[in-house]
């Protein structure tokens, strides 16, 4: 089949860009998606804003003003958020691949409704709490979910190493809740173990006086050397975190998981099993307490996330996806 992938963010990036630390889940998954469905034998091509350009039989990444010259040459095109674009394909099959709430208002505002209409595609969902947030509009062409997955750098086999036990790592984006556990570690886990260590997604705050530092932006492999020597990753959750693939990561990586389960955190932790997913601020401190005192539920939420292992890869994600294309 001729299948493209169109995303009009004005982020620049190719997929030389997969390690890149400025890479979010969106671009990620465009990138790991379409070159998995491109060694299935398709041919694939990826419009965005790149200024790289690669033009092959099976796999190309152009610049999106391109798409005139490419109007009726898929059989199926996958969109990155946006339906207007599509109405630039002549393809049969059409789909939203979907990684944000749109509300009825926001998709009016941003000129969306129109093109959803004429286009009639069907939208992608990346899980349960993604679908019960969207109106339900935008399922009337139908729709389907799609469990997204870890770079395949996370898959690879760990060597021995020690953990740093009073070490833990905040890996998402700077709000989604991180004020949240800034608070609840100054106010709460500090006053009790003041020599445990929060490493954060960079702010512009100093709060080195409550052992919070900021992390460093590497990229991929340093990243995964700094953060799988920790005791745990904590992550809030928060509304507009729709898969969060940093908590995918961390679990691959053995690595138990603290989280308030907000927006879609719930559906990435299976409490007791590989993290802890707390009531309220009061229960989310605790548990991180918990978790460094207590070395038997560490250790067994440990072991289960190290059976797990593997399991959540692009190659399986993009087998799904080719599932869906094919309905």
């Amino acid at each position: 089949m001729k299948i493209c992938f169109v995303d009009t963010t004005k982020l620049e990036y190719s997929f030389k860009d997969l390690n890149n630390f400025k890479i979010r889940g969106s671009e990620s998954s465009i990138i790991n998606l379409s070159q998995k469905i491109s060694e299935f034998g398709n041919d694939v091509v990826v419009f965005n804003n790149s200024k790289y350009e690669i033009n092959k039989h099976k796999y190309s990444w152009l610049n999106l003003d391109r798409i005139k010259n490419y109007t009726n040459s898929f059989d199926i095109v996958i969109s990155n958020n946006d339906n207007h674009i599509l109405s630039k394909f002549n393809s049969k099959k059409k789909f939203v691949l979907s990684h944000s709430i749109l509300s009825l208002e926001k998709a009016f505002r941003k000129k969306q409704l129109f093109s959803y209409f004429k286009n009639r595609p069907k939208y992608i969902f990346l899980g349960k709490y993604h679908k019960k947030k969207m109106s339900k509009l935008f399922s009337l062409f139908g729709y389907q979910t799609l469990n997204y997955a870890v770079d395949d750098i996370f898959n690879k086999p760990l060597k021995k190493f020690k953990i740093n036990n009073d070490h833990a790592f905040f890996t998402s984006r700077q709000d989604r809740n991180l004020d949240i556990l800034i608070d609840i570690w100054k106010n709460n886990v500090f006053k009790i173990r003041n020599k445990s260590k929060l490493f954060i997604t960079p702010i512009s705050l100093n709060l080195k006086k409550f052992n919070i530092f900021n992390r460093k932006l590497l990229e991929k492999k340093k990243y995964i050397n700094e953060i799988k020597k920790s005791r745990m990753v904590i992550l809030p959750g928060h509304k507009a975190e729709l898969f969060c693939i940093a908590a995918m990561e961390a679990s691959e990586l053995n690595l138990p998981i603290v989280t308030m389960g907000i927006g879609s955190l719930s559906e990435r932790v299976d409490h007791g099993i590989t993290g802890l997913i707390s009531k309220n601020k009061y229960d989310f401190s605790k548990n991180i307490i918990e978790l460094y005192e207590n070395k038997v539920l560490w250790n067994e939420i440990r072991n289960n996330l190290m059976k797990k292992r593997g399991q959540n890869t692009w190659l399986n994600a993009s087998k799904n996806l080719m599932k869906i294309l094919k309905k």
